[in-house]
């Protein structure tokens, strides 16, 4: 660390970017998963797979945009309130507490990988990136 590092400021966050980034890529992983189970969102079953992997699609967006805990926690709450809770604060709450819980299970941490995975094969583009969203109909159907 350089003497005058302290004096560097971090860029503003570009959270709009982030949110818009993060309600494409969910929309398109859901659509098909969606569409064989329109209540897809309600088993409580398939949580574990679906939170995880979101949690590390998120966890690629933190790194990608250097976050600090802070900065991930506020996308974290702002993501799930919007695509999982209706605008529901209680339950974005709930959400957000069961994904703490969740990410603490080996199989949560499997899937979260493979969410990180997409999410990055999906930001860099190219012929491959319209495939990326097809990772979490792939971790429902094995």
């Amino acid at each position: 660390m350089g003497l005058f590092d302290f004096l560097k400021q971090k860029k503003d966050v570009p959270y709009e970017k982030i949110y818009n980034d993060l309600d494409v890529f969910t929309a398109a992983s859901l659509a098909m998963p969606k569409m064989n189970n329109p209540f897809l969102l309600d088993n409580k079953d398939k949580h574990l797979m679906i939170f995880g992997y979101f949690m590390g699609v998120i966890d690629h967006i933190a790194r990608a945009y250097q976050l600090n805990d802070k900065e991930k926690r506020k996308v974290c709450t702002n993501y799930l309130l919007k695509n999982f809770s209706d605008n529901d604060m209680d339950r974005a709450k709930e959400y957000l507490k069961y994904c703490d819980d969740i990410m603490q299970t080996e199989n949560a941490c499997n899937y979260a990988l493979r969410g990180k995975l997409a999410m990055k094969k999906w930001k860099s583009g190219g012929p491959m990136a319209d495939y990326a969203t097809m990772g979490l109909i792939r971790i429902l159907n094995d």
